[in-house]
């Protein structure tokens, strides 16, 4: 039996926190992958709008899950479909620290729109944080997943972590918190990055 929310749900769910079109489009594309793809075997959507407090700039962050073996493949699909969804400001992407295999790629668009994407396989440490929505779990992964505790605060987030490929996407994050009126947790995270940058020697 699955557990996925249905598509129309989920779409008005992104669309009432003022989702632009693009990432209803961006999700649908992806659900559509899912659907003619058995190694990816489940899809998460996690972060701000999972929450129920995402608004018109807030990241798209998603996670699959793949068969073994796959997750790289599957990540090339996905970052495909999302290449294709609006001009691109930025884009950068990696493999996640540990155990297991873990990717990711980041991409921000020139409508200040933006999607994480991450892929693990199975044996990877991570984690599913409450709260999240399935949005294709034909399997019922999401009950091996899942553990206690909150997830990352925009607070608590690394600043530099990716070096300069993540510098724009750093900064990104930054201009968007502005535009909520969060001035004093943008500055203290450009204060972290101007420490990361000094303790690499970069200033």
């Amino acid at each position: 039996m699955s557990s996925s929310i249905a598509l129309p749900e989920i779409l008005a769910t992104l669309a009432a926190q003022q989702a632009p079109p693009s990432h209803l489009a961006r999700l649908a594309a992806l659900i559509a992958l899912a659907e003619r793809e058995p190694a990816l075997r489940a899809l998460f959507l996690v972060g701000s709008y999972a929450k129920g407090l995402g608004d018109r700039v807030s990241d798209l962050d998603l996670v699959m899950i793949a068969a073994a073996g796959q997750g790289e493949r599957l990540l090339a699909a996905g970052h495909a479909l999302l290449l294709a969804s609006g001009e691109l400001l930025n884009q950068f992407g990696g493999k996640h620290p540990g155990p297991g295999s873990g990717f990711f790629h980041k991409l921000v668009y020139l409508d200040f729109s933006s999607v994480e994407l991450h892929v693990f396989e199975p044996g990877t440490a991570f984690r599913l944080r409450r709260p999240y929505l399935a949005v294709w779990d034909p399997e019922r992964l999401q009950e091996a997943y899942v553990a206690e505790g909150e997830p990352v605060r925009h607070e608590d987030f690394v600043a530099y972590e990716h070096g300069d490929a993540g510098l724009i996407w750093d900064l990104v994050d930054c201009i968007k918190w502005l535009s909520r009126g969060r001035a004093a947790l943008a500055r203290r995270h450009i204060v972290k990055i101007a420490e990361r940058i000094r303790q690499d020697g970069g200033g």
